[in-house]
């Protein structure tokens, strides 16, 4: 499947909890460029924050933190 900035997505994260984000900007390395296919996101839904919190993430309460997604780690397109 094809995303696209602003969509929202499930995204399994690495501290166990599946959370929802908010697709911000792409990043495809180049030829020759070191990295990895991915996005920045951010995560926009407080109670995911709070999962997140209890599965030892330090994130504020209230933050709605900036993230990082491997094209892998998206599961589903959500409306």
């Amino acid at each position: 499947m094809e995303y696209r900035i602003n969509d929202r997505v499930l995204v399994k994260s690495f501290a166990k909890s599946n959370v929802k984000v908010k697709l911000i900007n792409r990043y495809s390395p180049k030829k020759g460029e070191l990295g990895v296919d991915g996005w920045d996101a951010i995560i926009y839904d407080l109670h995911d924050v709070k999962k997140l919190i209890k599965d030892g993430v330090p994130y504020g309460k209230n933050e709605k933190p900036k993230v990082w997604v491997f094209d892998f780690q998206i599961i589903k397109k959500i409306s």
